[in-house]
């Protein structure tokens, strides 16, 4: 009787080990993927680590209309997922087939840099120290508008059309 017992034991421990292999591990994956940054039209990411070779995101809460983007540690808006971003100046990563086209939360008076990451093909405005080389200081930024002309001398001026803005940056 004892070796019924043994035969048992092993027998129940295998079936559920295979039902616990069977169940855990696909909830896992795609449990894990649920739980990857997969940000939407609208919603708002920061950057993960600004000293990293990739642009890698996580999700953060939108700011409110009129307040700084720095409560929140926003950087960036999705503001488009297709094939080919829309017209204007996004930072385009790749998503599968398609593209997040992001655009940055430049908000006036704020320093930034130009930095080229791997998974991107054009350099990112990051936040940065205004002191540092090649600094840019957010001079207006006009919402509901995709118009250059609305930059009054700019070093630089950036426009996205979804949604509509237009960043003004000079030199500090």
């Amino acid at each position: 009787m004892s070796q019924e017992r043994g035969f048992e034991k092993w027998y129940y421990r295998a079936v559920a080990i295979f039902f616990g292999l069977v169940l855990v591990v696909p909830l896992a994956y795609f449990g894990w993927l649920e739980l990857a940054p997969n940000p939407q039209v609208g919603e708002c990411v920061k950057q993960v680590d600004h000293a990293a070779a990739d642009l890698t995101f996580e999700e953060v809460r939108c700011s409110g209309a009129g307040r700084s983007s720095r409560s929140t540690g926003r950087e960036f808006e999705v503001g488009a997922i297709e094939s080919a971003c829309p017209p204007g100046d996004y930072t385009a990563v790749a998503r599968g087939d398609e593209k997040t086209c992001y655009l940055p939360a430049l908000n006036a008076g704020v320093c930034f840099v130009s930095k080229q990451f791997r998974n991107t093909s054009q350099p990112v405005f990051v936040r940065g120290d205004c002191e540092q080389p090649g600094a840019l200081k957010v001079e207006e930024n006009h919402q509901d508008v995709s118009d250059k002309s609305k930059c009054k001398n700019p070093e630089i001026s950036l426009t996205f059309s979804e949604p509509a803005r237009t960043i003004c940056m000079k030199k500090p």
